[in-house]
């Protein structure tokens, strides 16, 4: 260690106030950006319940929501390289591909979050430890997964003590008491769904209860609440696309929302509310870009009916069609196991798919598996990741 880092210090830790009784004040322009947030959320579940591809479209943007909080945590790669080494661990081989691995389990954290949201009146501890240690299972320290901790962490500055940090989370003995008012208040019905998803998401940020994957798992947080809330029923906005391009209004809304006021104040709630106004507009932007995305897949739908010419309904081909946006790369037996066909039908289906040029086949990993690419979809995918990339756009 530098000698910068052998120096002692003395840090203040953040002990944040209790949340499941706080009832805040929120200003009306504030509160009229959490109704239209909200309306989007409607208006796009509305919408895409008459979707061409249903299930394709729920599993894209849930994916999508994985792959931009994944990002935020520093874990980027591109959209084929991903999908390959996800037909790779899928076909029981190895990626070798460490970056992969974890974005996949933020995948499926962000399933096993809404499992629990759709399956459950309440939202319990044991559920919360799931879902991280199905995050943590392909990290390079899965025995984290689940496991409340019991040190003094914090965020930014020096990986040897917190003299430097940008922000220190509460001492771990004042842990379990704060996760359970959060978990009480996630289970309240009493506030709108996006303000309870902004706060508890805020709030799960601040105590940081995990010595590792606290942002993954606090986004997850976001698809808990608005699931179980029934505000989006079929499909919650890929939110963290939006926030992982205003990355600087994120992290200082966060910052805003951990004030240093009295448990009542009025202060306090000028602070949630700002934090709660940028929550509000990247759903809002969230929604907007999910609706675009769904006019692409239906267009991008027809064409491939249009080349396939008569398909009939409910047959092999007509489901492999439905689930294709959202598993852009597939193998048979993937396929088979997605529309709930046997091998010989799903093969003859994927083969019709390559026939026309919706699929086209690839071979990937060490042992080089045979998959199928819906090259279409991923060049989608590449573009809406591109578009929000660029904070100007937004």
């Amino acid at each position: 260690m530098s000698r910068q880092d052998r120096r002692g210090c003395f840090y203040d830790a953040y002990i944040a106030d209790p949340l499941a009784e706080w009832d805040p004040s929120i200003t009306a322009d504030v509160a009229a950006d959490i109704a239209d947030a909200e309306s989007a959320v409607r208006a796009l579940n509305d919408a895409g319940m008459s979707h061409v591809s249903l299930e394709g479209l729920a599993r894209f943007l849930l994916r999508a929501e994985s792959v931009a909080s994944s990002r935020i945590e520093g874990l980027q790669l591109g959209t084929r390289r991903l999908a390959h080494a996800e037909a790779a661990i899928a076909l029981g081989g190895d990626a070798g591909d460490r970056v992969a691995a974890e974005i996949l389990g933020n995948i499926a954290a962000m399933e096993v979050a809404v499992e629990f949201a759709l399956s459950s009146s309440r939202f319990e501890l044991d559920d919360l430890m799931w879902v991280h240690r199905t995050l943590m299972d392909s990290s390079s320290a899965p025995e984290l997964g689940g496991v409340v901790r019991e040190e003094q962490n914090w965020i930014g500055g020096s990986s040897y003590n917190p003299c430097s940090a940008a922000f220190i989370p509460p001492p771990p003995e004042c842990v379990p008491e704060l996760l359970a008012d959060l978990l009480d208040y996630v289970n309240r019905d009493d506030h709108s769904p996006l303000v309870q998803a902004a706060l508890a998401h805020a709030q799960f940020e601040t105590i940081h209860p995990f010595a590792d994957g606290n942002g993954r798992a606090g986004r997850a947080l976001i698809h808990v609440v608005l699931r179980r809330r029934g505000l989006a029923p079929a499909f919650v906005p890929p939110i963290s696309l939006v926030l992982a391009a205003l990355s600087d209004d994120y992290v200082n809304g966060l910052m805003t929302f951990r004030h240093l006021s009295e448990p009542d104040s009025a202060e306090r709630s000028a602070a949630a509310a700002e934090w709660m106004r940028i929550f509000a507009v990247a759903t809002n932007r969230a929604c907007r870009d999910a609706q675009s995305y769904s006019a692409d897949i239906d267009a991008i739908t027809a064409v491939w009916r249009t080349k396939l010419g008569r398909v009939r309904a409910g047959s092999s081909t007509d489901l492999l069609l439905g689930i294709l946006p959202g598993a852009p790369i597939m193998t048979v037996e993937s396929a088979s196991n997605l529309i709930g066909r046997s091998k010989a039908r799903t093969t003859d289906a994927v083969n019709r798919l390559a026939d026309a040029g919706i699929l086209r086949q690839r071979n990937v990993g060490r042992q080089r598996y045979r998959v199928f690419e819906a090259t279409g979809v991923l060049d989608l995918f590449t573009g809406l990741e591109r578009a929000l990339a660029n904070p100007a756009s937004l």
